[in-house]
């Protein structure tokens, strides 16, 4: 499409200069003579979409973009006029005085924290307008977010999105990608039907480029960016910036669940997990300045009694009556005061703060593989290998440590788990439901107690999972950790080791009512290890990816031998560096007990996923990788 020079019209429009040109089309600068107003001309290339004639594109954009036009926010650009001039599409709107957003994520005009929550805030009400009368953006990114000079917000583009839909469904097309692929959410990117939950999990996406200065999902290529959207969980965004509230880990673990059912169901929902963030950053930002406040004045008071250093100036005169002196006593009594309300407020945060085990995880739809959520270590060990964790990273986004109210209807009761009528050869018998009362023993470390626990097992050491279905989730205090059948102690699988203390493990598969169990590792337990022969009880008919057994295992360290050597070794969306990087002498170090799934590509080679599981019985300290990936 030939630019418009300066001095030409399109409709009533006359053209000034272009403001930017795009994969759809050109925006011009324009006038619109009639009122005298500054308006902003975008026209189509409906060319540049393939799979409908350009007569069906353009019937259609007009469509969507009409309705678009029945839009009236304060934080929506405001649409003028729609039509076709002399072969070309273009709609005329507001022109907002003022920058993309992707110019204030990280570097010099980078925003405060309250500053971008607003910014965020704003974008959400709009959203909230426009699904409300049915309009859906399908395009949520910084540069559909425009910022004014005066701070107000405005989203542009509504209805645009559907513009590209018949192209977005299958992803490629001609060997490329129309639309923001980093910004779509899963079942955008599946080509399924969306909803305004959809546009609310782009506008996370957003919130937490925002945040952290990168994208949750990044990928250097198609494969891997959509690889990475229906099957990991991003990094944690404290890891990237730990100034941020604590908040902020739960808020973004609901805003980017997979599943739409777990996330904010509209804009209110989405606003009401973005008052969480701000209330904890206001109070924390009232603190520091009383805290401030008494520390200044005590700083005044020892200064105004302190007398000048010799050859200053002149003594005061003797006739001059001296200073009155002040009593500390009032500022030390602020001064305990205020540290009283910082004891208090640190204290609400702990009891409010949600712990990881805390965060709901992200739901396994029935396309979806999901991965364990323990991140392994920043980056390979030097030569001289230290011990392995005894525990995963802190920054793991985990299950939720009681049953979410979906898990309804109530459960039959149970007295007991079903057992199996026989066990197997030279195996020790299962163990029975404790009868007992909740367990003496104190929880783990991380182990949050879940409001239900459907029932307790004691075991000296570890405990085995003969559950059925085999192809159950586990989340241990809260931690993915693979599923049943890795911890069987058979075909490939091993006992969990849990450690002492108490811990709750929840089981879960779609299609299945969710059970959450107590396992007490005590010395005074009458097995070694036990097997849990839970049955979950099936509620509807769901399909669900079936997990094969882990590649290899080890007590934590992988070797790697990859072809091409190019190859890259990701887990979560976080890459840990070349696969050639971790060899004999610098092996990549897993935390455990786990189970991480690896995503071993490069460009030009299709993605390989690598199970590994990781105990402290796995029968050998490390686990070698070799494989050659395929040209794709």
């Amino acid at each position: 499409m030939s630019l418009l020079p300066a001095g030409s019209r399109l409709g009533r429009f006359q053209i000034a200069s272009v403001l930017g040109q795009g994969a759809m089309g050109v925006v011009y600068l324009a006038n619109d003579p009639e009122i005298g107003r500054p308006v902003a001309i975008k026209t189509i290339r409906p060319e540049s979409v393939g799979g409908e004639t350009p007569q069906e594109i353009e019937a259609r954009f007009l469509r969507e973009a009409k309705l678009a036009g029945r839009l009236q926010h304060p934080n929506i650009v405001t649409i003028y006029d729609v039509a076709r001039e002399g072969g070309v599409c273009f709609i005329a709107m507001e022109h907002v005085d003022g920058k993309p957003l992707t110019r204030y994520i990280g570097g010099a005009d980078a925003l405060p924290l309250a500053a971008k929550i607003g910014v965020v805030r704003q974008v959400a009400e709009a959203l909230g307008h426009a699904h409300e009368r049915g309009v859906l953006h399908r395009d949520v990114k910084p540069g559909n977010i425009l910022v004014g000079r005066d701070g107000r917000v405005k989203v542009t583009d509504f209805g645009i999105g559907k513009f590209t839909e018949a192209s977005t469904s299958n992803l490629t097309r001609a060997g490329h990608m129309i639309g923001s692929p980093a910004y779509m959410s899963p079942e955008q990117v599946k080509g399924e039907k969306l909803d305004g939950r959809s546009d609310l999990f782009s506008l996370g996406v957003v919130l937490y480029e925002l945040l952290t200065g990168a994208r949750p999902f990044p990928g250097e290529s198609i494969t891997t960016l959509v690889y990475q959207i229906l099957h990991t969980e991003p990094r944690d965004p404290l890891e990237w910036n730990a100034s941020l509230p604590v908040a902020t880990r739960a808020v973004i673990a609901r805003l980017l669940a997979k599943s739409p059912d777990r996330r904010p169901a509209d804009a209110r929902e989405f606003l009401s997990e973005l008052a969480k963030i701000e209330t904890i950053q206001r109070e924390s930002e009232m603190t520091r300045r009383a805290l401030a406040e008494p520390l200044a004045a005590a700083a005044t008071v020892r200064t105004r009694g302190t007398p000048p250093p010799a050859g200053t100036g002149a003594p005061p005169s003797p006739s001059a009556p001296p200073p009155p002196r002040r009593s500390g006593v009032p500022v030390i009594v602020a001064l305990l005061a205020v540290l009283a309300g910082v004891a208090i407020w640190i204290a609400r945060q702990k009891r409010e703060e949600p712990s990881i085990a805390a965060v709901p995880p992200p739901a396994m739809r029935p396309t979806e593989a999901p991965l364990p959520t323990a991140a392994p270590s920043p980056a390979p060990l030097p030569t001289a290998e230290p011990p392995l964790p005894t525990a995963p990273p802190a920054a793991v986004p985990p299950a939720p440590a009681a049953a979410p109210a979906e898990a309804a209807p109530t459960p039959r009761p149970r007295p007991s788990p079903r057992r199996r009528p026989t066990a197997a050869a030279g195996s020790e018998p299962p163990v029975q439901a404790a009868a007992a009362p909740a367990s003496a023993n104190a929880p783990a470390a991380g182990a949050a107690k879940p409001e239900r626990v459907d029932a307790r097992y004691a075991t000296r050491r570890a405990v085995r999972f003969t559950s059925s279905p085999q192809q159950a989730r586990l989340y241990l205090d809260g931690r993915y950790i693979g599923i049943a059948d890795d911890w069987d102690n058979r075909g490939g699988g091993k006992e969990l080791e849990p450690g002492p203390g108490a811990h709750f493990v929840r089981m879960e598969l779609p299609g299945y009512a969710s059970r959450t169990l107590e396992i007490d590792v005590t010395p005074d337990a009458d097995k070694d290890s036990p097997s849990i022969d839970d049955e979950l009880d099936r509620r509807e008919r769901a399909a669900y990816d079936s997990l094969p057994a882990p590649y290899d295992r080890t007590t934590g360290a992988v070797e790697f031998a990859v072809e091409p050597p190019s190859a890259t070794v990701t887990e979560n969306g976080r890459e840990l560096g070349p696969a050639s990087g971790f060899g004999p002498s610098s092996p990549l170090r897993l935390s455990g007990p786990a189970v991480h799934d690896l995503v071993i590509a490069t460009s030009g080679y299709r993605p390989r996923l690598v199970r590994i599981l990781v105990a402290p019985n796995a029968g050998k300290d490390r686990a070698q990788v070799k494989l050659a990936l395929k040209a794709d």
